[in-house]
């Protein structure tokens, strides 16, 4: 029987210093029918160049102007054969053995749509600093948190779950991985797989999630407003329409106040108040006190830091 064919996908942007061991990371894996397409979106750095250099490894590559990553991956995506699929962003990696291992799942069980495990977090030297533990697929937490039970690289879906709730969402920055999965949710069957880890996640001051609150912050606005109140919300999932309304606006307010932005922040954590006063537990509403904090005070503890 012909084992499946796995699709992975990188993007790239001004992640030089990672790059190659993202590629090596991939092409080394020891599963047999890897289909690899890699696309750069418009860095200025030295990645174009260390991407030519292992252009003959790749099923399909391109540059192209910068466009944001979401379409970089639709566009890589669009070229993909695969019955399987995944992406492993240029500053990740995949660990040795990982898409055996997840392709192990869907032989198993055809009609998964998604297989994942957890991840390793890394800093720039690629050393690790903690563990990011895969969740339960619970498709009502999920819509009513907002937390996202898979380590993103760490996963690979099926072409009908792709069928079923891709592409991603163009309009989106950061959390069009997360409005993929809960798509995927109320559809199927997924598979968590535990310990050891399959893929590292890698942490510096260029990562989404270590910069650029501002963005960050509207983005959650975004989909709390845009995502939460459109169409493409699951209709299964519409019971917990305001509690995950609310989490987003509050993951914004903490985005605010980590760019200094406490009025902003304030008026988003009255508006998830409004949504939802009881979904906040102890540490996130100790962290939100914050914001109500004289700027003065705020400012002063940021001048001694």
């Amino acid at each position: 029987m012909t084992r499946p064919l796995v699709s992975v996908v990188t993007t790239s942007y001004d992640h030089a210093p990672y790059l190659e061991e993202t590629l090596r990371s991939v092409l080394e894996q020891d599963y047999p029918r890897i289909e690899y397409l890699v696309i750069d979106d418009g860095s200025t750095d030295e990645s174009p160049e260390i991407m030519r250099r292992w252009s003959d490894r790749f099923a399909w590559w391109s540059v192209q102007e910068n466009e944001g990553q979401v379409r970089a991956l639709n566009r890589a995506f669009s070229h993909a054969t695969g019955d399987l699929m995944g992406f492993v962003n240029s500053d990740d990696t995949l660990l040795p053995g990982a898409v055996s291992r997840l392709v192990a799942e869907f032989e198993r069980d055809p009609e998964l749509l998604l297989a994942y495990g957890s991840a390793i977090w890394t800093d720039e030297a690629s050393q690790p600093v903690g563990t990011l533990e895969a969740g339960e697929w619970d498709a009502a937490r999920l819509a009513r948190t907002g937390l996202q039970p898979v380590p993103q690289p760490a996963s690979l879906w099926s072409r009908r779950a792709w069928e079923l709730a891709g592409p991603f969402n163009p309009r989106s920055w950061s959390l069009f991985d997360t409005e993929f999965y809960l798509r995927l949710a109320v559809a199927g069957r997924a598979a968590r797989i535990p310990q050891p880890p399959l893929a590292t996640f890698r942490l510096h001051a260029g990562s989404k999630s270590m910069s650029r609150f501002e963005r960050m912050a509207d983005e959650c606005v975004r989909f709390a407003e845009e995502f939460y109140g459109g169409p493409d919300y699951p209709a299964a999932l519409r019971p917990y329409v305001r509690q995950g309304r609310a989490s987003f606006y509050r993951r914004a307010a903490l985005n605010c106040y980590a760019a200094g932005d406490l009025r902003r922040a304030r008026r988003l954590v009255a508006r998830s108040l409004v949504l939802s006063p009881r979904g906040i537990d102890r540490k996130q509403a100790s962290r939100l006190a914050r914001s109500f904090v004289p700027e003065r005070m705020v400012r002063r503890r940021r001048e001694r830091a």
